[in-house]
């Protein structure tokens, strides 16, 4: 078997979409060592900084490196080269492929909430995505929730779309060296105490309205600090300036985007995990979170109930009066969060990244069988 696996996105700062491909990739890696994978990358520096291949792995360094040629003329000519049997992207396959495609679709916000997006994004995801479920062998995303709006929205056969849940990695673990902790929030700029929201500056993430509750629980001397993680992207500036008008400065703490080996720290040394958004595929850092030992207080919108089960206390996003009881119950309550770190551990230990590889690896033979028995 022949896959080549579109790794783009590594060492642009995607979060999410990074996370899942190199996790994916070290999962192939450890599992499969008989087939033979080209990873396409714009980036092989970043890539392999970042990654130990074994022999039947190569780097591939794909050009031109703009989506405008890769997509439609480099993937696929480089996939022809590599007589591959199979090319795995995430969101935009090329139109005209020499082999199947399996297409990665971590979640349809774009259609469903067109406006959190910029028209630019807008235009593309919607012209684009579409026209790679219809042509790929297999679609694969990472929740049941995100599979039934697949299904639903663009009526793609459920037989057709594979759910491949997400992961922590190993890394998301305990961690209890002080001098570490202590030096991670100095590096951040960080009260000894405080809540952590992760996730990029952007409206479905519904730091607005953390914000405004936030505030109302600001009447408490002791509220600990509220450090936000992540890039500021669409609309994000909006987020920053809500912060002067509500006279926030001093209590709350934009660390930007923040590396994979510095996020486990930062889970381990808050007292919890604040999770507000609106619409997740999935809502990894309510599992790496969980796996750290972090209580998590998270939304009960979208694919998140389905990821945390009852193992985070969970409330309305679009209601303000909720977030703000719901943090106040979290920090008020000791025993309540000694409950949901136990629970959450359990949790996270359900999930792994060689479970998905092997799932993965099962579609990709499927496809291989279904073409077989068509010649």
């Amino acid at each position: 078997m022949r896959v080549a696996i579109d790794a783009h996105m590594v060492g642009r700062q995607e979060t999410g979409n990074e996370t899942y491909i190199l996790n994916l990739i070290q999962a192939l890696a450890k599992l499969d060592a008989e087939s033979s994978y080209s990873i396409y990358t714009t980036e092989p520096r970043s890539l392999l900084s970042r990654i130990q291949l074994p022999a039947n792995f190569q780097v591939i360094t794909i050009r031109p490196a703009l989506p405008v040629l890769r997509i439609p003329f480099a993937m696929p000519y480089t996939a022809w080269r590599q007589s591959s049997d199979i090319l795995h992207v995430t969101y935009n396959a090329p139109p005209f492929c020499p082999c199947a495609t399996v297409v990665t679709v971590h979640d349809i916000s774009f259609r469903l909430f067109p406006e959190w997006f910029s028209p630019r994004d807008r235009l593309i995801l919607s012209t684009l995505v579409p026209l790679s479920i219809r042509h790929a062998a297999r679609v694969l995303t990472v929740s049941e929730y995100s599979k039934r709006d697949l299904v639903r929205e663009y009526r793609v056969p459920p037989q057709k779309v594979v759910v491949t849940p997400d992961a922590a990695a190993e890394h998301y673990r305990p961690l209890e060296d002080p001098v570490r902790l202590a030096a991670i929030r100095r590096q951040y700029g960080l009260a000894d105490k405080f809540i952590l929201a992760v996730g990029n500056l952007q409206p479905r993430k519904n730091l607005h309205r953390l914000l405004e509750a936030y505030k109302r629980l600001c009447a408490c001397d002791d509220l600990p600090q509220l450090a936000i993680v992540g890039r500021s992207l669409w609309q994000g500036s909006h987020i920053v300036k809500l912060v002067a008008d509500y006279g926030l400065e001093n209590r709350v703490v934009f660390t930007g985007y923040v590396p994979e080996t510095d996020l486990p720290w930062l889970y381990n040394a808050a007292l919890c995990l604040v999770f507000p958004s609106l619409y997740e595929g999935f809502g990894l850092p309510v599992l790496e979170a969980m796996a750290c030992g972090t209580p998590v207080v998270a939304t009960s919108a979208s694919a998140v109930p389905e990821v945390a089960q009852d193992a985070a206390l969970v409330f309305d996003p679009r209601s303000v009066d909720e977030i703000a009881q719901a943090l106040h119950d979290m920090l008020s309550n000791e025993p309540l969060r000694q409950q949901l770190s136990r629970k959450g551990r359990e949790r996270a230990r359900l999930f792994s990244w060689e479970r998905t590889a092997r799932i993965t690896q099962e579609t990709y033979r499927e496809i291989l069988s279904d073409s077989e028995k068509k010649r």
